[in-house]
């Protein structure tokens, strides 16, 4: 089993900060909207409250962005169990998901999986070894584009 290990999410949301910014300015303000979904141990489908949960935050996405260029997914696996299918699976599922609530599937990146580690995701996280965690970089208008651009509130 080959498992793809990114750098810490911070470093890679940071990353894709610079990449999807028009100029240095994305560094003063940060637009993306987080949601981590979070998984039965060994289960590879959501729970109904769980995906009432994330269809409701991709509701309220459409309603507040109407340009979503991106939604990028990253699953995390237990250390001492690391199983890559099950991750797959999940990314699949919570894809086929988005794309179910009218998502663009061209705008649904899966970033693969990473190994969960406390020290890598922080105190300020809900994120655990059964978490899929979901970024989404919402196009203009939003809070951080340029002043003549309108900004939904």
């Amino acid at each position: 089993m080959k498992i793809k290990i990114f750098p810490t999410i911070p470093h890679l949301l940071a990353s894709l900060v610079l990449l999807f910014s028009k100029n240095g300015s994305a560094l003063a303000c940060k637009p993306s909207q987080h949601f981590n979904a979070q998984f039965e141990v060994m289960g590879d489908r959501l729970s109904g409250s769980e995906a009432g949960r994330l269809g409701a935050w991709i509701t309220d996405m459409q309603r507040n962005y109407p340009k979503r260029p991106f939604f990028l997914l990253i699953t995390y696996q237990d250390e001492a169990r690391p199983d890559e299918e099950i991750a797959e699976r999940r990314g699949k599922w919570v894809k086929d998901f988005l794309i179910q609530m009218g998502e663009d599937p061209n705008a649904i990146i899966y970033g693969g999986t990473t190994l969960w580690k406390a020290e890598n995701v922080g105190a300020y996280s809900t994120a655990q070894p059964t978490t899929l965690g979901i970024e989404f970089g919402p196009g203009c208008p939003n809070a951080c584009c340029d002043a003549s651009a309108p900004v939904a509130h």
